[in-house]
């Protein structure tokens, strides 16, 4: 997983163009003047002699950079799939910031070719091919040929990069996912194997500790207490122990309702900020059939054969 949030990191900060955390910038392309043969990447010179470093193919202009930024702000995930990425974008500054191991997973596996489809196709296919690469690699299953296929590709997908992207691109992490189909083909799949759910234990060991002085006696203490709490919470009266500020409402038991109708047994719960919104005659009617064509007990009044029997004559009215 650290293997992925490097390459996400390098492949995002470089084509967004991130100062200081790009991996193209001015001695980066005093270097490719001198080992390599790119003349597309070399630096420019001024008439007034001064040197500038020109636009790459694998960067994105800043309008381009401001609309991905406004996107991610504005991107609303699943519940429970994802964190809210919108609290890592920094617009005004325009980086992404305090972004977890799985936000990354996330980018790098379902967004970044959307992300960066604007760019050309030559630049965007590697991209599409390596942000499948690590969706492929970390499915929830494999097959014993997968691992095979991955391990075939995966240098293909290199090389395609090592010609887009500047040598300073690739260090040891860009590197390493070679070695990853062989590692699931003798480990299994990666969901066994990965560090989320040590890392958020670990976290919330380090948030339980209350004396500095004696972190491990601190840690054991509170995780004692968690779970003696849990086991009581047994004994009581059914309800869901939370802590104070949760990002999602727990899902308790629902109350018996008036109606017997089951779509108004749904579990729901409202989403976003609220809003007035007074529908029309015509959108009243669409959601008020919808609402009944969709609920259990109003099937067996929707007769096809009264359909059927009826509906040439209410066309030929209409027509």
């Amino acid at each position: 997983m650290h293997i992925e949030k490097t390459f996400f990191n390098n492949i995002f900060n470089t084509m967004m163009n991130v100062a200081r955390k790009t991996k193209d910038n001015e001695k980066v392309r005093m270097d490719i003047g001198l080992y390599c043969r790119r003349k597309d990447l070399e630096l420019k010179s001024h008439t007034n002699g001064n040197m500038y470093k020109p636009k790459a193919n694998y960067t994105l202009s800043a309008d381009q950079t401001k609309q991905v930024y406004h996107w991610v702000k504005d991107l609303r995930m699943p519940d429970r799939y994802s964190s809210n990425l919108s609290r890592c974008v920094d617009v005004n500054r325009g980086k992404l910031i305090e972004m977890k191991s799985h936000d990354c997973h996330v980018f790098m596996e379902c967004l970044l070719p959307i992300a960066f489809s604007s760019l050309p196709t030559h630049v965007l296919n590697p991209i599409t091919e390596i942000s499948h690469f690590f969706r492929d690699l970390c499915s929830t299953t494999l097959k014993k040929d997968d691992p095979v296929k991955m391990e075939e590709k995966i240098p293909i997908i290199l090389c395609k990069m090592e010609i887009i992207f500047p040598p300073s691109f690739f260090d040891s992490m860009e590197h390493l996912p070679i070695h990853l189909p062989y590692e699931a083909r003798l480990g299994g799949p990666v969901q066994y194997r990965w560090m989320y759910l040590f890392e958020r234990f670990m976290g919330y060991a380090k948030r339980s500790v209350k004396n500095k002085v004696r972190v491990e006696g601190s840690i054991c203490a509170s995780y004692l207490h968690r779970e003696t709490t849990h086991f009581c919470s047994h004994y009581f009266k059914n309800f869901m122990l939370t802590p104070k500020s949760t990002r999602n409402e727990v899902n308790t038991e629902i109350e018996s309702l008036l109606t017997t109708l089951s779509v108004f047994h749904q579990p729901g719960r409202p989403s976003g900020r609220e809003s007035t919104h007074w529908l029309r005659d015509e959108e009243l009617r669409s959601a008020h059939v919808h609402v009944l064509i969709n609920c259990d007990e109003v099937q067996p009044y929707l007769d096809s054969a009264y359909i059927h029997s009826n509906f040439p004559l209410w066309f030929r009215q209409k027509v």
